[in-house]
């Protein structure tokens, strides 16, 4: 909102449209970041110090390599990019796109190289420092832009500052791996088997990668080339809503791959896999549902309440994406099943499948359509990849009992629909006239939800869970 109030629909639409081509060019790390820190860690482990240098040296010369060509790949797509964006982008927009792409891509180009810093800090766990630096950066960013963009109200001015905050945050990366951690990058061998294993390891991260940025952001190049800039900042309000809803679901599941892996290391029998399956996928269910059901209800008044009633279409277009996406959400414990048993490659060619039947199909919609048409492939491709052939594979290969979970999550409807009908009419009797009416109705709405599903959705597990919460 900040930056639709200082540099109007066109220059913020320009500013998204090209993120999404330079996004491409930054999966370009190949997943080795990743990688570095799984076998960095081991030499740790091993306290074997010789190899510990060697890996980061051989690291460097690999992203050095990449460094080059992500250059070379800039300049050629720079050199194109008034054929790209000729018909829809006009000659000022198309001015300020290239500069907006060279400031980018040295960012990119920048960052690359230095990512085996952020892997050794990752290898020596010392995740306060590294999160509280991106903590820090996350929170004086907008700061620091606002102070500026009140004088040159210009998205140059926030990719100079996002540059600017990357560089020193590089450097204080660097000086705490050399300095406190006393790491070295030295050349002892040209391990070529290591390298192959280690490409070999990094290539279903990077395939997954590449098909993330595909499925999330074509859709929005697809949209800059055929209908402009306006169309793409509209389109990226619904897309980081949607963004913001599946990381709700995302991020508990971490902590359960060490135990998974365990269970699978030790037993092929599936009961208890299937039980924790069912456990978590309840309580990620309760949440998700609470957030789909409360978007639906309010999502409209609280985007014209935070980016201004021009972008209130984009509630249609972020509503067609969510209610598809509960699903596989709810199932993301699945993907760490799939990890522990070595069987993450099938779902990568799925997901690999599903952006390119999202591109198929968005060139079409998005000329009828627009953003809509956008976001209908996008929603289609996830109910025919993640809801209908992801849930045929876990139940007939995997051993997920499918059935039993359905028959889990359908006991917890009831409250859900209640709950939506008595939002609902609260929406019809009591209208938002201002942001205080809408944070009260929320609020009510969360308190019924809560209640309902107290009493008629969850069971004593899950009761248990929560009292525990409060307690602490």
């Amino acid at each position: 909102p900040v930056l639709l109030k200082f540099t109007g629909k066109s220059q913020y639409g320009l500013f998204q449209l090209i993120g999404s081509v330079i996004a491409y060019m930054a999966i370009m790390d190949f997943g080795l970041s990743g990688t570095i820190t799984r076998y960095y860690s081991r030499y740790l482990a091993l306290d074997d110090q010789k190899n510990q240098a060697n890996i980061l040296a051989l690291s460097t010369l690999i992203y050095s390599a990449i460094t080059v060509l992500i250059l070379i790949t800039g300049v050629i797509i720079y050199l194109n990019l008034d054929t790209i964006f000729s018909n829809s982008l006009t000659a000022f927009e198309l001015y300020k796109a290239r500069q907006l792409f060279v400031i980018m891509l040295v960012n990119v180009a920048i960052t690359i190289p230095t990512q085996i810093f952020t892997a050794v800090i990752n290898a020596y766990e010392r995740f306060i420092f590294i999160r509280l630096l991106s903590i820090i950066q996350t929170l004086l960013q907008p700061f620091v832009v606002t102070a500026i963009m009140i004088h040159i109200a210009d998205v140059l001015v926030l990719v100079l500052v996002q540059t600017l905050f990357n560089l020193i945050t590089i450097v204080l990366k660097m000086y705490y791996s050399f300095s406190k951690l006393k790491i070295k990058i030295k050349l002892y061998t040209w391990d070529k088997l290591l390298i192959i294993e280690m490409m070999s390891f990094s290539f279903f991260v990077f395939l997954n990668m590449i098909v993330d940025q595909v499925y999330w952001k074509t859709d929005q190049i697809i949209l800059g080339i055929i209908s402009g800039t306006s169309a793409v900042a509209l389109y990226s309000i619904a897309a980081q809503l949607d963004g913001y809803y599946i990381n709700f679901s995302s991020n508990i599941n971490n902590v359960f791959l060490p135990i998974i892996s365990a269970i699978s290391a030790k037993t092929e029998d599936m009961s208890e896999i299937n039980r924790i399956f069912n456990k978590v996928g309840r309580i990620q269910f309760a949440i998700m549902s609470l957030i789909l059901t409360g978007f639906t209800l309010y999502g409209k008044e609280f985007i014209g309440f935070w980016a201004g009633d021009d972008f209130k279409p984009a509630y249609y277009m972020a509503l067609i994406v969510m209610v598809p996406a509960l699903i596989p959400l709810i199932e993301n414990m699945g993907i760490n099943i799939l990890q522990a048993k070595n069987k993450h490659a099938f779902r990568a060619k799925i997901y690999l499948f599903m952006a390119v039947l999202n591109v198929i199909l968005t060139i079409p919609l998005a000329k009828l359509y627009g953003g809509i048409g956008c976001a209908v492939s996008t929603a289609f491709a996830h109910l025919i990849g993640h809801v209908i052939i992801m849930n045929i594979y876990y139940h007939k290969k995997i051993g997920i009992d499918i059935i039993a979970f359905a028959r889990e999550i359908l006991s917890m409807c009831l409250p859900v629909i209640i709950s939506l009908v008595i939002g609902a009419m609260g929406n019809y009797l009591i209208k938002t006239n201002d942001i205080k009416i809408l944070a009260l109705k929320i609020t009510g709405y969360t308190l019924t939800y809560t209640i309902l599903m107290w009493f008629k959705g969850f069971n004593d597990y899950e009761k248990g869970l929560f009292r525990s919460w409060f307690k602490k």
